[in-house]
């Protein structure tokens, strides 16, 4: 039961931490558009295998965490720096014009690498695993500590990433103005800047409370 809770959880998290649009998404909507869904669907299996990888490196820099306190000390301290310089950088950068890129990949293969490539650079995805494992560790029906525990966050972090980016996808297909209209709208920078800023400051308040 507990499994199911960590991967339902982690699911829901992975979700809504994807709405407000990424390279990925973004990305995604030009495939289904221009291309079509399956090709869509592998670009956006390679952005999932990074989420997933993110969130496993998360998992397992915790546990050195554990066996060296003065790495988690600096880590800790490092995150918060990293997320606050995110946030401000996303919060003041303008939405590009995404209604013209042009999509060229037509293969699975190269449609998955280009997944992989949108994501893996993603500065943010690590310390946001990070944290959400740290805020796990404070519930005993949340913290992580057998390995189907572990897989189960992995495929939380990957399940709710596919079913926010099929999401666009399939609205895509359906109302293509509606998608451009949101993709392109200014506040969505906002709110995940605000979503980065937020976690930074969290992370700050526990530190704080800890010392």
């Amino acid at each position: 039961m507990k499994t199911f809770i960590i991967y339902l959880i982690t699911a829901s998290i992975s979700y809504v931490a994807t709405i407000p649009p990424g390279p990925l998404s973004v990305y995604v909507v030009h495939s289904t558009l221009q291309k079509n869904i399956k090709i869509a669907l592998w670009v956006a299996f390679g952005g999932i295998l990074c989420e997933s990888t993110y969130a496993y490196l998360a998992i397992e820099g915790l546990m050195i965490f554990e066996k060296y306190p003065e790495i988690e000390y600096w880590m800790q301290r490092a995150i918060i720096v990293l997320l606050f310089g995110v946030g401000i950088f996303t919060f003041f950068q303008k939405p590009s014009n995404i209604e013209y890129e042009k999509v060229s990949l037509n293969k699975p293969f190269f449609s998955f690498i280009k997944g992989i490539s949108l994501s893996l650079f993603n500065p943010a995805l690590l310390p946001f695993w990070v944290v959400v494992l740290l805020s796990y560790g404070k519930y005993d029906w949340l913290k992580i500590t057998s390995p189907i525990e572990k897989i189960s966050f992995v495929l939380g972090a990957g399940t709710g990433t596919f079913l926010l980016v099929y999401t666009y996808a399939f609205l895509a297909n359906w109302k293509r103005n509606l998608i451009f209209k949101y993709l392109n709208d200014e506040r969505l920078n906002k709110l995940i800047a605000c979503i980065f800023i937020g976690l930074a400051l969290l992370q700050l308040v526990n530190l704080f409370v800890r010392d």
